[in-house]
This record gives C-alpha cells, structure tokens and sequence, in this order.
C-alpha cells in the first residue's frame, strides 16, 4: 500500500447542468486517480465516463504493481474498446465519449500520468502552479496555429470542442508524462468546469491560501469548486486533489 499521499475528490453539478456526467474515482491502496468528463447525449456522456473509471479501476486493481506509463495507456485502451463497443450495442448511446486523466504514484513517489481530452492534471507546490497535461482541443490547435492568443481562448466559439476522447473510436492515441514528486508537492485533477472559468493564478491563491489556513483537501476542493460557480458554473465541475506527505 502507497501511504505517502493525502487526497480529496469533489464533483458538482455547477449551476446551468440537469445532470452531473463527470465521474472520478480515488483508489488510495492503489494510489490511483482517475477523472473523466463525459459527452455524448442525455445517457451517453454520464455511462461513458463512469465506465471509463470502472474499467480503469478494474485494470489496476487486476495488475497493482503495474504503474508505469506503458500500463496506464493499456489501461485507457481497454476502456477505449469497452465504451466503444457498448456505444454500438445501443443506438440511443452512439457517438458517447469522455475525456480521461489517470495519475498512479509509485512508492518512490514518481507519478505518472495519462490524459486523452481537455481535462488537466496539474503540479503544483508553495512557489505556484503548473499544467502538466496538454488539451487535446481545437481552440489549443488555434493557439499552436498562431490564430488566437490565450486570452481569447476562454471566448472562442470552438472552446468546448476537443480533437481526441475515449471510446468514441478504436484508434486512441494516449498521452503520458511522468514526474517526480517531494513532500509537500501536489497535482489536481479536473474537468474543464474549473479550468475553463477558474485562472491557474486563481487556483493557486486559492490552494495557497487555504492550505496556510490549515484547511483539510475536502475543504479545498470545495473551495476550488464554489471558484467556478460563482463565475457561472456553465459545467460540470470535477477536482481531485493530491499532496504528498
């Protein structure tokens, strides 16, 4: 068992969604993290990224020393061929995807990482916050293209668009990073119901504040989540957060 980690997990609603189609799960015996934001009509996206989580779990609960980057993109893959395959047993679920970020620790505390979509993981310490992840969207395309800067892409028209998900087809390309951590470091991981509304300079200050506070990570992320409702909360909003000890 990893034990050189505490961890919170939150999902809300936000304020304009009927229905919650994030899912997370934290496995600390694993010290596996794994977020996932569905899309995919009224049933679709909330089955694509639950299955996408149960999957996940199932593969490392299967295989608990396997915690490199090669596994966790096995792991997405097998999630992958399961989301795709139930989308065509049913019509009313066809097209169904979902974004996903994993995050395993190692118990010498490299973590690594996979992502496929435009949910984020990021690091973060007393001196700021970092995104690890890279979004695979089409407004960060335009960025790459030099079309837009980043101030505009909080208001581009194609900011919910993403180029790559989970089970929408067969071919998957999954991104992986791997990073050492120290006591004391953190990683959060979350929808776009926070990135989108929430600046990283705003996370940090609130994770900055409050941990000096001395706020439990259960406090923390509800904090993070309230940061995005109370500037429209137009999402879903999912945060996992980790920090090592």
């Amino acid at each position: 068992m990893i034990k050189n980690f505490e961890a919170a997990l939150y999902s809300h609603v936000g304020m304009k969604r009927k229905q919650n189609q994030d899912s997370a799960g934290i496995n600390e015996e694993l010290g596996l993290f794994i977020l996932a934001d569905g899309m995919g009509g009224h049933q679709g996206g909330e089955i694509a990224s639950q299955l996408c989580v149960e999957k996940v779990t199932e593969y490392f609960e299967k295989n608990p020393k396997n915690d490199s980057t090669q596994f966790l993109s096995q792991a997405l893959l097998m999630a992958n061929q399961s989301i795709f395959e139930r989308s065509h047993q049913d019509s009313q679920l066809e097209g169904m995807g979902t974004t996903s970020t994993i995050l395993k620790l190692s118990e010498n505390g490299m973590a690594h990482i996979a992502q496929v979509g435009d949910s984020r993981a990021y690091y973060w310490n007393s001196k700021g916050i970092w995104q690890l992840t890279q979004d695979h969207s089409l407004v960060q395309e335009k960025l790459r293209a030099g079309l837009i800067n980043h101030d505009q892409m909080k208001t581009d028209d194609m900011k919910n668009v993403i180029t790559r998900s989970v089970g929408y087809e067969l071919n998957l390309k999954v991104d992986v990073y791997s990073f050492q951590s120290e006591p004391g470091d953190g990683f959060l991981l979350c929808s776009d119901g926070l990135s989108n509304p929430v600046s990283d300079a705003l996370m940090f200050d609130i994770l900055d504040e409050s941990l000096k506070s001395g706020l439990h990570l259960e406090d923390i992320t509800k904090r993070l989540v309230e940061a995005a409702n109370q500037r429209g909360g137009d999402d879903n909003v999912t945060v996992v957060l980790i920090r090592m000890i």
